[in-house]
């Protein structure tokens, strides 16, 4: 794992989660149990505080970055999608941040609210909970029904990523070495 402190600040980083070798952890962040982190992820806690809750994973390429007047919180059960940027005030639990996403300074994603593929959300902007923005600038399309087949995908694919915590960590072997 690529993780460093800086100065006084120390990643907090549970036993459950998984943080890929070529991954990076800057500074002050705290990463929950059975978190997933793939390769090429940067969280960097220089500016601000990080916090990403339980059984969250965080997928290839994505960055996640904080702010001095804030503390970036993402929630538990959160899906961050390949290359999404999350330069967020917040995402609640049961989010899901679609690939190439981008959440600008300070903006807040409800509980339940689907970021979609490629969407922009405006600095400062909030959505509302369980339902679904998509474009640039993201606008609000529908309802996600937290209990319909669309969530039901989300928490099989959210599922996958807590058992790759454990795969991971037991059967994935460098062979360059």
């Amino acid at each position: 794992m690529t993780i460093y402190d800086l100065g006084d600040k120390i990643p907090e980083i549970a036993e459950t989660a998984y943080v890929h070798p070529q991954a990076s952890v800057i500074g002050d962040v705290k990463i929950g149990e059975r978190v997933f982190i793939a390769p090429m992820a940067s969280i960097r806690g220089d500016r601000g505080r990080i916090e990403i809750g339980d059984e969250t994973n965080v997928q290839d390429g994505a960055v996640i970055h904080s702010d001095p007047r804030f503390t970036t919180r993402i929630g538990s059960r959160v899906n961050i999608g390949h290359n999404a940027t999350i330069h967020a005030e917040s995402v609640g639990d049961n989010a899901a941040i679609g690939m190439g996403a981008v959440l600008m300074l300070g903006s807040k994603v409800s509980e339940g609210a689907m970021i979609a593929n490629s969407a922009l959300l405006h600095i400062k902007t909030e959505t509302e909970p369980n339902k679904i923005y998509a474009g640039v600038p993201a606008k609000y399309m529908r309802d996600l029904d937290p209990e319909g087949a669309a969530r039901k995908a989300i928490d099989i694919y959210i599922d996958s990523y807590i058992e790759n915590t454990r795969t991971y960590k037991n059967d994935l072997k460098n062979r360059n070495k």
